[in-house]
């Protein structure tokens, strides 16, 4: 059986399996054995991979001698695993594998992002997506289209919902500022809205300007996801051409936040920030 997109709640549930596992000394093999399953499915479901059935975590609680209170916890975050995201609304118009990242940001307590040419989707204005996507892909539908459109509108509600907002610290390349996306009069209502944004405790913008030169994340844009759970460690995120990549080995993830604090040393400071935003959106004619 071919593996399923590790949603979050997956990745979750996986590595609290995989935690028992080490905790009770057993081997993936010895786990199996003891489950009653193929290597295979353990090995999926503890990266994610797999549907979760309430039937085979029961089977690994009772090899990993799980006390109850441990159990129900794990039981609870099985059937969490599976309860669809409000993006499934839009699975008609997925992109490929984003369900995941979806799930991600959904999960997530902050962002740290970098943007070289693009605004950051959570940041877009309906309009600027709009011209983004049209350009993006020019054949595409019309009907396609305000589908994607809402799906990037409804990825907003995170910033702004009642408990915990997230949060989200982004360096954007001064290309961001000066392409104008739609026309001028939709980039002034972009950055409009994203001085509306920095008004809030939960959204800080830098702006890297071309004065700045050489910086450490030539190679381009990144996320690096964060979360308030201590055991749901960081994990990366590249969208590039080939598919969307997650980098989440300790290393990596270190090497990005590092990078990040890099840019942000380089970048001009929030409150220069706003000012160089509200400068080039004078400039807009």
């Amino acid at each position: 059986m071919a593996g399923v997109a590790p949603t979050m709640g997956r990745r979750r549930l996986g590595g609290v399996l995989k935690t028992l596992r080490l905790g009770a000394g057993l081997s993936n093999e010895q786990a199996r054995q003891r489950a009653s399953m193929s290597t295979a499915k353990l090995s999926r479901l503890e990266t994610g991979h797999n549907v979760v059935l309430l039937k085979d975590v029961r089977a690994l609680l009772d090899a990993y001698n799980a006390d109850g209170k441990t159990r129900n916890k794990v039981l609870q975050l099985a059937q969490a695993a599976e309860q669809s995201g409000w993006w499934q609304e839009f699975d008609d118009v997925l992109p490929a594998d984003f369900d995941l990242y979806l799930s991600v940001e959904e999960a997530a307590a902050s962002l740290l992002v970098f943007e070289t040419s693009i605004m950051h989707g959570l940041l877009q204005t309906e309009n600027y997506a709009r011209a983004w996507l049209r350009a993006e892909d020019p054949g595409r539908p019309n009907a396609e289209l305000e589908r994607l459109v809402g799906l990037r509108m409804a990825r907003r509600q995170a910033l702004t919902r009642e408990a915990d907002p997230l949060t989200v610290w982004a360096v954007l390349d001064e290309a961001v500022f000066r392409r104008r996306v739609g026309g001028s009069e939709i980039m002034r209502e972009q950055l409009e809205h994203l001085l509306t944004l920095c008004e809030s405790a939960n959204v800080t913008i830098q702006v890297l300007p071309f004065s700045a030169g050489e910086h450490v994340a030539a190679s381009g844009s990144f996320t690096l996801v964060e979360f308030s759970e201590p055991t749901d460690p960081e994990i990366g995120y590249v969208d590039c051409a080939a598919g969307n990549v997650y980098p989440e080995k300790p290393a990596q993830v270190r090497r990005m936040k590092t990078n990040f604090h890099h840019l942000t040393s380089t970048a001009l400071e929030p409150i220069k920030s706003l000012a160089f935003i509200r400068k080039v959106q004078r400039e807009l004619t």
